[in-house]
């Protein structure tokens, strides 16, 4: 144990001694696992108590035999057919069909392998919710019969773990990689499905042959991941109502027996191998991990481990190396020196670390990437990247993704001779200072480009974006010239294929000169952008009220005014304007004192969030109309203004009735140093 999780342990101690708590330990799965917790855990009868959740009914009792135990019970055979119609949607895929009632005994017949644990009765409705016929409906019930009785395992014993693997075996052949791949993530994490496309992409499992009319790439990789959403596999979350996306869905996340599959399968077919602290120590075996490798390591358990021999690396087409504890460590020069043999790398994510030589006459860590020639994806987030000029002998490179590198990455004019690269996420220069490069000439763009993100007008050429027929999401960043902000509005405007823009506005001093307000959408400069989604203003120090022009972009969903974006000291949404918009921040308007809503505006707004506006007198009138309003957040505003919305002692503030409709409105100070989040109950909540 180190000194500092020692000292990390004493503190934890000390706090739940001083203090009476609720523990809430979720899936404790080892009796070991409580021993190394129990001494820092000070239970009493009238102290802190434990609530724990588990699968083993070994550990409930080992850590609480005394306590209260409750044993979730399993579903009835009626509980189990009802969910079985719903999730094979047996009644809709059977309707008309001579065979019902056949079909309804061979589905309780399968039913009795799922022992009523829901999960494996919803898995068996995935498998189902496929098959449309009795002779289909009859296949599946021999099949698993046939399974069962060869006695094959996967993972735990039992006769449920048999029916979710042979919902894998169930799987269209190509479905089964990319079902097995969701295993390489964290156990119960939210996976983002644009990188996971793009790595299945990278990795060769989505086939341009199976491409349909006007589909991309990205677009069969979601079509593949509602397949296995269809079968109950994988659980997806898709993105909110009106926010536009270049891909439909948001997130996917896996069950964590359904990820246990996923690691058991992957290792009996040596698809990956998944080195996490627990198994660090161990030097993989040369039958193991011929294609994949994931590192996922606390800092002194990189700074041990050791890749395999070349030999047993040779194959690898993907490796994956992120630091547990989110930081950017200084090991990327050891890890790179490991990674450089590997010549068949078809993906590669080094996530966390630092990337700067130990020695100014060193060649960088990264250095060894141009040699990497069947590299497909590249995935980098970390401290001083900086990319050779051999980046271009990348003839095959689909992704490039630095979208949470530091201000200090490098990246060379090289990006054009990338022919195929398709997915290119560029630092978010804005965040730090100044780069200290900047590149001449500036970068020059691949033309197949279909999602670029981070564009900068000051690092990048913006007459380029023109050129980018097959451009689907678009995100910039415009600083200073009014011509560069120009080319991109009108390069937003021209382009069809673009589902979603977003355009943050920097530095422009629109107020300094008179001719440079902020000028009407209509003028040459707003076009008419329709594809104008996401719209920032920072630091633009714009006069007149904007509202009255930015209100008529028709699909815009998000607008940010921030810091010295607008001076002015009225602003008013009108009737009819906003027609899209959902979420709303206002932020660091120092001068703005009155802001009036009129009937009929902003028919879709959902969020509102006011930040540091401290002359803001009240909260519009107009807030009462809007209906979609789900939640209002006001964070570092006057006590005088927080005191019109609150309840004190009964008593409604002025501006109570305003908000009163609002599911969730919250107030954030900051009192003696510490944050206090204060709800606002309404008294009619939604």
């Amino acid at each position: 144990m180190t000194s500092k999780q020692d000292g990390l342990e004493r503190l934890l101690q000390q706090h739940l001694q001083d203090n009476k708590c609720l523990i809430v330990l979720d899936d404790l799965w080892s009796t070991e696992a409580w021993d190394c917790l129990k001494d820092v855990i000070p239970v009493s009868e009238d102290g802190s108590k434990i609530l724990l959740t588990t699968r083993n009914e070994d550990v409930a009792a080992y850590v609480g035999p005394n306590g209260y135990h409750h044993k979730l019970r399993c579903l009835t055979e009626e509980e189990s057919w009802e969910l079985l119609q719903k999730k094979s949607l047996w009644e809709s895929n059977g309707a008309g069909c001579e065979d019902l009632g056949k079909m309804e005994d061979l589905g309780k017949k399968m039913l009795n392998n799922c022992g009523g644990l829901p999960l494996a009765v919803v898995v068996l409705g995935g498998i189902l919710r496929t098959k449309k016929t009795l002779k289909e409906w009859n296949e599946v019930h021999e099949n698993i019969k046939s399974y069962l009785d060869r006695g094959e395992k996967i993972g735990k014993e039992g006769e449920v773990q048999k029916v979710l693997a042979y919902s894998y075996y169930d799987l269209p052949w190509q479905l089964k990689p990319c079902f097995l791949y969701l295993g390489k993530f964290r156990e119960d994490s939210d996976i983002g499905v644009e990188s996971l496309y793009q790595m299945w992409i990278g990795e060769g499992m989505i086939f341009e042959n199976d491409r349909r009319e006007q589909e991309t790439m990205m677009n069969v990789a979601e079509r593949y991941l509602k397949e296995l959403a269809i079968r109950c596999m994988v659980e997806i979350k898709a993105y909110e109502e009106g926010k536009h996306a270049v891909t439909e869905l948001e997130s996917c996340r896996l069950h964590d027996l359904m990820r246990d599959l996923c690691l058991a399968k992957a290792k009996e077919e040596n698809l990956y191998k998944l080195v996490d602290r627990s198994t660090s120590r161990d030097s993989p075996p040369a039958t193991e991990a011929q294609y994949g490798l994931v590192l996922r390591l606390l800092r002194e358990d990189i700074s041990r481990y050791n890749l395999p021999p070349k030999e047993q690396t040779k194959h690898l087409s993907s490796f994956l190396c992120e630091a547990a504890d989110w930081r950017y460590f200084n090991l990327g020069v050891r890890i790179m020196s490991q990674v450089k043999n590997l010549k068949m790398l078809r993906v590669l994510a080094i996530l966390s670390f630092n990337m700067a030589s130990q020695s100014c006459h060193l060649k960088s860590p990264l250095g060894y990437v141009g040699n990497l020639i069947h590299l497909r994806c590249l995935r980098l987030r970390g401290r001083d990247i900086n990319l050779p000029y051999s980046l271009g002998n990348l003839k095959f490179l689909e992704t490039l993704d630095l979208s949470d590198s530091d201000y200090d990455c490098k990246i060379p004019n090289v990006l054009w001779k990338l022919e195929r690269l398709r997915y290119l996420y560029l630092p978010y220069w804005w965040k730090g200072p100044q780069p200290k490069w900047i590149p001449q000439p500036k970068l020059r763009l691949s033309k197949k480009l279909e999602i670029l993100e981070s564009f900068n007008n000051r690092l990048c050429y913006p007459e380029d974006v023109c050129k980018l027929s097959n451009l689907r999401s678009f995100k910039a960043n415009a600083y200073k010239n009014l011509e560069d902000l120009e080319h991109i509005i009108n390069n937003i405007s021209n382009l069809d294929c673009i589902r979603i823009s977003s355009l943050k506005i920097n530095d422009f001093d629109f107020g300094s000169n008179r001719g440079l307000d902020l000028p009407d959408y209509k003028s040459h400069v707003f076009p008419d952008p329709a594809g104008l989604t996401q719209l920032k203003l920072h630091h633009t120090r714009i006069e007149e009220d904007p509202m009255g022009t930015l209100e008529k972009l028709p699909n815009l969903r998000i607008l940010k005014l921030r810091y010295y974006s607008f001076v002015g000291q009225e602003m008013i949404c009108h009737s009819m304007g906003f027609p899209r918009l959902k979420n709303l921040y206002l932020r660091g308007l120092g001068n703005l004192k009155q802001w009036k809503v009129d009937e009929g505006a902003m028919p879709k707004l959902s969020g509102l969030r006011i930040k540091y506006c401290p002359k803001l007198e009240m909260i519009p009138d107009g807030l009462r109309c809007l209906t979609t309003l789900e939640e209002v957040t006001l964070k570092e505003m006057p006590e005088e203004f927080n005191d019109r919305v609150r309840i004190e002692n009964g008593q409604q503030g002025q501006d109570y009735d305003k908000i009163s409709h609002v599911p969730s409105v919250k107030i954030h100070r900051v009192v003696e140093g510490t944050l206090v989040v204060e709800t606002v109950c309404p008294s009619n909540p939604v």
